[in-house]
Parts: C-alpha cells; sequence; structure tokens
C-alpha cells in the first residue's frame, strides 16, 4: 500500500490531477476526478416526489399536473439529484467528452441515494440501460446510461441484460422542445426477442431525465415483451 501511496503520488507530480468541476489540484489519493468542495454543491432532487415520475412536487403521495393528465408506462420513476449547476457540467464532460473517470464519482451519487430509498430495489429481477443509436455509439465509444447500470449491477448483485434496442434513428432530445421531445421517440425501442422478460421487474437505468419520454418509450417496450413491472432510475432530473 506504501509503495502504490507513494507511486500516485510521483505520477501526481508529473501528471497533476485536476477537478473536474473547478479545475483546481487534487491530491494523488483522489479517485473521483472531483474534488470534495464541488461534489458538497450538487443538489439532491428534494423530496417530496411525484409518485410515477419521481419530479419533486410540494405535496407527498401525490401525482404530478402531467403525469395526472398523461400516466406513464412506468411504475415509477427515481433521480437522485437536480441536473443543474456542477453535476450537468460533469455529465456533459462524461458523456460527450469522454471522461469515463468520472463514472465512480456519478455512480457514487446514485448509490448514496439508493441507501436512503432502499425500496428502489426491492424486487428487482432485472437492471438494464436506455440504448443509443449506433451513430452515437460510434462517435463516443460507449452507452453512458450502461456503465452507470453496470456499476449498479456490480455493486447491488442484480444480473444486468442489454435487453432494449433502438430500432429508428431518431433527433438528439436536446436539440427538442418539450413537445418534440414527447412525439420524437414514438416507438423507436423495442425488447430483444433473444431475453425472456415474462413476469419480471426490470430497472431501467439512464442519466437524465426531463420528460421521461425516452423512459417511458422504454417501458412500453418492455411491457409489451411480457415484463410485469417496470421501474426506472436516473442520476439526474432536469428542472
Amino acid at each position: 500500500m506504501a509503495i502504490a501511496s507513494l507511486a500516485k503520488n510521483f505520477i501526481n507530480l508529473l501528471y497533476p490531477l485536476h477537478c473536474a468541476s473547478c479545475k483546481k489540484p487534487l491530491e494523488a489519493e483522489n479517485d473521483s476526478a472531483v474534488c470534495g468542495h464541488c461534489i458538497g454543491l450538487i443538489k439532491p432532487n428534494p423530496a417530496p416526489y411525484c409518485v410515477y415520475c419521481g419530479r419533486s412536487i410540494d405535496t407527498a403521495g401525490a401525482a404530478c399536473t402531467d403525469c395526472t393528465k398523461n400516466r406513464p408506462a412506468f411504475s415509477k420513476t427515481y433521480s437522485a439529484c437536480l441536473y443543474e449547476d456542477v453535476l450537468k457540467e460533469l455529465i456533459l464532460q462524461f458523456k460527450y467528452k469522454g471522461k469515463l473517470a468520472l463514472s465512480g464519482c456519478l455512480s457514487g451519487l446514485i448509490s448514496d441515494f439508493l441507501y436512503d430509498n432502499q425500496d428502489i430495489l426491492e424486487g428487482v429481477d432485472m437492471i438494464t440501460f436506455v440504448p443509443i443509436g449506433l451513430d452515437r455509439m460510434v462517435k463516443r465509444g460507449f452507452n453512458q446510461s450502461k456503465v452507470l447500470a453496470k456499476h449498479l449491477s456490480d455493486s447491488y448483485g442484480i444480473p444486468m441484460v442489454d435487453c432494449i434496442e433502438k430500432k429508428v434513428s431518431t433527433k438528439n432530445q436536446n436539440e427538442l422542445s418539450r413537445q418534440e421531445r414527447l412525439s420524437n421517440l414514438k416507438g423507436a425501442f423495442r425488447a430483444k426477442a433473444a431475453v425472456n422478460l415474462k413476469g419480471l421487474t426490470i430497472l431501467v437505468v439512464d442519466d437524465v431525465m426531463t420528460t421521461g419520454a425516452t423512459l417511458n418509450e422504454c417501458a412500453i417496450a418492455l411491457l409489451q415483451a411480457g415484463a410485469a413491472n417496470v421501474r426506472c432510475l436516473t442520476l439526474a432530473r432536469g428542472l
């Protein structure tokens, strides 16, 4: 251990580590790529939540206006933090700049949320993730939601299965208005025929939820393939 610590310190002298958010130097032993101060600025998604989409609302045990009008296909979505400021910057770096070193920090935020909300994983048979199109996979080299799902699978011993595929190419959701987002992904996903989902409770993992259109379409695909229940979990919730 002492030798490994000395080696880390020596390497840090040659190639200093910096916080991915504030850019200040990090200690050699910091494996999260983010300083403690910046992690402390990340805001949790404040309770109480909508009983369906997990949006922060004023009344416990109630549904938000959107879910009251159009109940989603998933039984419940949970979001750990708010998609703003420090966390937004970290997710963008992770997702679009390939900074996989941030995966430990981001997964840790989800784990902290699960520690305080242990009912989320009760009865879950399988973890899966929102797929991305082939063009985006080639460009990025990885699926950020799959990376987060793999961390959860390894941490909690629940099998992760790649069981959703995108069957049509769509526009990027972040380029669209709310109404366009809701229609952009209609029928875009399907469950993989080789995977038996009958009667299973499945947790779908994604990085960010805004309108919930992506997760809703994934839930529809899984339920049509025989899943009994679909829950969703995201790192962040867009305002």
